[in-house]
């Protein structure tokens, strides 16, 4: 019988068996959708599908799940919000900078998530980071499909001029590439954009290219969308006559679109056949399918031909007005100052200046190189080096040394000064007892005598008088108190200058030891007053923020109210 340890071990062994199993098949699929996602992008879709809410057994597998996902929709053209799976995408490589295709991709797909959105100009940010990253490897086709996507943000702005050099570039791209359906996208974006700028031998150039290209690729969507470039073209000429067999191929490619753009088509073709009640009907079904902005100005100009050739003169004026107002390129580039070429500017000179600090930094790595091979060259100069570590070693010690005696000199000067403080204090003691003197020697003269007593009470009284009194007295009564107390009274002048002399007096002796009964003796005061004084200054200190504070505080002590 097994034992539960057993058990759980093997549970465990089971566990990590399906886990890596599971790790191994999402990694196949992935495989398989990353092969599919460019020929059958719906297929890879379906695949990665899948593989929603199954464990992957890294980060980079999630990220590579994500950015996967995101590409499969997008070539799909399935309309889903992938902003959360991109951010993890972004979050992984953004920490790997050598995955270049791999981040490129990811802010591509950021900046169409933002261009769908309605947000342009962080769209075109995004695709500008992109390029600059894509200048730095070799990949026509990736840079091509970024600016044709540029392109048409900048078509949007109705900045053309702008719009046809990135189409160009990117049509050029896509021939290096060998890319025959983005090379006619290009083709049909330039002939957009050469159109809107009334440049009617381009497009007409461009689009006979696109349309060539789609006759030899078979494909539907890009013969239909030449050919209605075409008929455009020829509506606006008003000196051409579009050939019998294009205007026949523009009439079967537009059968059954229903759309604004393949509507306003189908005017124009009833105007060239002439027939303007047809194709005003036409341009009204145009007008109900919401039209963008490509195809409003297009439908006006449309209406405006048709209602002339129906000799409607004042409605033709008034559709060729509306046609001026919205397609009134000069005006509208004058008042948009294009900001994105400034943020253009704005990266190509950021990017500059990293390819300059890559090349500081190259210089850098060369002199640090030519450095090295300098000292291993000069093995010799070691030598020399110990002999002056040892002569600077001898110079510590002349420093060490001098700074000995300098220590020495100050410590000589601290003991002269502490005996000239002793002195001072010696001199003070022998006057205290010269006083003490005076007193014994009037005691024994005069013992027990009613004179004798008046004779101690004139000296005492001359004594408290010299206190109170006498300049010198108190100027010795001040060092007495700033020796025993740490400088007590020079703090205290330097706290409060403006404090009243009677009052720097006052604390002098507290701070002396004094009983407020000879202190009122000395100032000539009641004891009840020195008390309020005392009070008073106590509060007025313990207010104030001065530096020494403290130490007058526990001088001052407790404020006694019993005398």
């Amino acid at each position: 019988m097994l034992k539960p340890r057993t058990y759980g071990l093997l549970l465990l062994l089971g566990w990590l068996l399906a886990g890596c199993s599971a790790g191994s098949q999402s990694e196949e699929t992935l495989t398989r959708a990353a092969s599919l996602v460019a020929e059958a992008p719906d297929s890879a879709l379906y695949l990665l599908r899948s593989l929603q809410g199954a464990p992957f057994r890294s980060r980079a597998q999630h990220a590579r799940y994500a950015l996967l996902y995101a590409e499969a929709a997008e070539r799909a053209e399935v309309a889903e919000n992938n902003d959360s799976l991109l951010r993890i995408a972004w979050e992984y490589y953004r920490e790997h900078p050598n995955e270049i295709r791999a981040i490129c991709k990811t802010r591509y797909y950021q900046g169409r998530s933002r261009l769908r959105q309605g947000d342009k100009p962080g769209a075109l940010r995004m695709f500008l980071k992109v390029e600059e990253q894509l200048r730095t490897i070799d990949e026509p086709y990736y840079l091509g499909l970024l600016y044709l996507r540029i392109g048409g943000v900048y078509r949007t702005e109705l900045n053309f001029v702008t719009a046809y050099r990135y189409y160009r570039d990117a049509r050029d791209l896509f021939m290096r590439s060998e890319s025959p359906r983005q090379t006619t996208e290009a083709l049909l974006g330039m002939s957009v954009s050469a159109l809107r700028m009334h440049d009617l031998g381009r497009a007409r150039r461009d689009c006979a290219m696109a349309l060539d290209l789609a006759d030899d690729l078979a494909d539907d969507t890009l013969v239909r969308r030449s050919l209605g470039l075409f008929a455009t073209l020829y509506t606006l000429s008003e000196n051409e006559r579009i050939p019998n067999d294009l205007l026949l191929r523009v009439e079967r490619s537009i059968r059954g679109d229903t759309s604004a753009a393949g509507r306003c088509t189908l005017a124009q073709t009833q105007l060239f056949r002439n027939r303007p009640d047809s194709a005003r009907h036409y341009l009204r079904l145009a007008e109900m399918a919401q039209p963008d902005n490509d195809v409003w100005p297009m439908i006006e100009y449309t209406a405006y031909r048709v209602e002339a050739r129906a000799g409607n003169y004042r409605e033709a004026a008034r559709k060729i007005d509306g046609f001026i107002r919205l397609n009134d390129s000069l005006t509208r580039t004058a008042l948009q100052t294009s900001a994105s070429m400034v943020e253009k500017e704005y990266f190509r000179e950021r990017a500059a200046f990293a390819d300059y600090r890559m090349q500081s930094r190259r210089v850098g790595e060369r002199v640090v190189a030519g450095t090295v091979l300098l000292l291993l060259g000069i093995a010799g100069f070691l030598v020399r080096q110990r002999m002056r570590l040892h002569r600077e070693r001898d110079e510590r010690h002349l420093l060490l040394i001098r700074e000995a005696e300098a220590e020495y000199r100050n410590l000589a000067r601290n003991l002269a000064q502490r005996d000239l403080a002793e002195a001072r204090l010696k001199g003070i003691i022998a006057s205290r007892f010269d006083i003490v003197d005076r007193l014994g020697k009037t005691l024994y003269e005069r013992e027990n005598t009613a004179t004798g007593q008046a004779a101690m009470t004139r000296e005492v009284k001359r004594l408290i008088d010299g206190f109170a009194e006498n300049g010198e007295m108190l100027q010795e009564l001040e060092q007495i108190v700033d020796m025993a107390h740490d400088e007590v009274m020079q703090k205290l002048r330097r706290n409060f200058p403006r404090m009243k002399e009677a009052d720097v007096r006052l604390l002098c002796y507290i701070f002396g030891g004094f009983s407020p009964q000879v202190i009122s003796l000395f100032m000539e005061e009641s004891v009840a007053n020195v008390y309020a004084r005392k009070s008073r200054l106590k509060s007025r200190i313990k207010a104030s923020d001065a530096p020494d504070r403290e130490l007058f505080l526990s001088l001052l002590g407790p404020v006694s109210e019993g005398c």
